[in-house]
């Protein structure tokens, strides 16, 4: 709905053309009474049009403005994060654009996907004991045992300030993962699991393979369930039985900035970094408790 006056105007003519019972109206003169009727709905259709595109753009202003951030929204903000890249002027849009030594170069595909370094995000809405509403969002790149630089991280701060809504208070948790500690003994099939905990036939290790599966298979700021474990260390092929003698994490201590000491997870527990890492696996001791008959 972009056409000129003049536009409109030979359009209307043209439709009259075309038709045999108006053929009569040939004037040429511009003051013929046939031809100010056609310009007259002429310039009304293009009025129309002019109030129509008015009409458009306020609505797209409100929208724009009157925007409510939700907890899903925020998630989707921060995974469309790119990193190098400027927001356009009074925009929340990133820039299709780059410069290169003074020249103005278009992002390629490829570029845009790269600058997009997180892949991992989740945000909550918690309640301090003063009442005051916080909303975490914890975030990590593609090498999940790693945090972000503090490059990046100051860069997706500072981006994430200015497209949050007014009076939101936003914390960004740009932690290492939390680390597991599992202490248990497992019995094992002495036909297919060595005393090691090796496989016979392919020199893998079944129950760090289904510890990884597990904590691998745990969305983003899932919740891991010591029972869920168990079962799952028990189907692994290969493990008659198992003993729980204890499962423990530690997290990044905001107070410190290192990790605090390891705490018990009785039931279940939510990652304070998002996620979970295995660094030391002596916890898991192996056991043969098949005795030959005397």
């Amino acid at each position: 709905m972009n056409k000129t006056l003049l536009e409109i105007v030979l359009s209307i003519i043209g439709l009259k053309e075309q038709n045999g019972y108006l053929q009569e109206l040939n004037s040429n003169s511009k003051a013929s009474i046939w031809r100010n009727l056609l310009e007259s709905v002429g310039f009304a259709i293009f009025s129309f049009q002019q109030a129509a595109n008015l009409h458009m753009k306020e609505i797209e202003d409100k929208i724009a403005n009157q925007k409510v951030p939700t907890l899903k929204w925020y998630r989707n903000q921060a995974l469309r994060f790119q990193y190098g890249f400027d927001l356009l002027p009074e925009s929340d849009q990133f820039s299709p654009n780059y410069q290169d030594n003074g020249v103005i170069v278009e992002a390629t595909p490829e570029q845009i996907e790269a600058s997009k370094i997180i892949k991992y995000a989740a945000v909550t809405r918690n309640k301090s004991g003063t009442g005051k509403i916080k909303i975490s969002m914890k975030i990590a790149g593609e090498n999940t045992d790693e945090a972000l630089s503090d490059e990046k991280a100051q860069a997706f701060r500072k981006y994430i300030e200015e497209i949050q809504a007014a009076g939101d208070d936003i914390v960004i948790v740009n932690y290492l993962p939390d680390i597991l500690k599992l202490d248990f003994i497992i019995c094992v099939d002495p036909l297919v699991i060595l005393p090691t905990g090796m496989s016979i036939i392919t020199g893998k290790y079944p129950v760090q393979e289904t510890v990884n599966r597990f904590l691998l298979n745990l969305p983003f700021n899932g919740e891991f369930s010591v029972q869920s474990f168990r079962e799952a260390l028990k189907a692994t092929e290969g493990v008659d039985d198992l003993k729980e003698l204890n499962v423990q994490s530690k997290w990044i201590d905001p107070g410190s900035g290192g990790y605090g000491l390891f705490q018990p997870i009785e039931i279940s527990r939510i990652p304070k970094s998002g996620r979970f890492k295995i660094e030391d696996w002596s916890g898991i001791i192996y056991k043969n408790d098949y005795q030959p008959q005397q």
